[in-house]
């Protein structure tokens, strides 16, 4: 896994996965999963989801990972492709590599030089968008 979140104890995390305590499920590169997400802990998609989720934790769609349908958590990071509106309660990270197509919503978002977002920004706190170039390496 070359930009695994899972590798907690050797790789830079991301800033939103510097303070998600676990992971407790992960969808697969190749896996498919079709239908409503609820739940209360983090979720690191690899593979493709294709519905809807309402979750009390961290979602990360990782690089090549997809959703296709709408996100609502508590924090959001995309590095891999959403198409669909998202909403982070808390914070919302894009990746310089995540490609968004809908409306984003919350209250904190921190875009990364190099993502793509095809669609409206709505900011809840009347904060702007943290905009930076993430110079993490492995």
């Amino acid at each position: 896994m070359s930009d695994s979140v899972l590798d907690l104890g050797t790789k830079k995390q991301r800033r939103t996965l510097d303070k998600v305590g676990g992971v407790s499920t992960v969808v697969g590169a190749g896996a498919i999963f079709t239908g409503h997400f609820k739940g209360t802990e983090n979720y690191v998609i690899y593979g493709t989801i294709v519905g809807e989720c309402d979750l009390d934790g961290t979602v990360v769609i990782e690089e090549g990972g997809v959703w296709r349908g709408n996100i609502t958590a508590l924090n959001v990071v995309i590095a891999g492709e959403v198409y669909g509106d998202v909403v982070g309660h808390k914070k919302i990270e894009l990746a310089q590599t995540a490609r968004i197509v809908g409306t984003i919503t919350g209250p904190t978002l921190a875009i990364a030089e190099g993502a793509v977002i095809e669609g409206s920004i709505k900011m809840t706190s009347g904060a702007t968008p943290v905009r930076f170039v993430d110079r993490r390496t492995e």
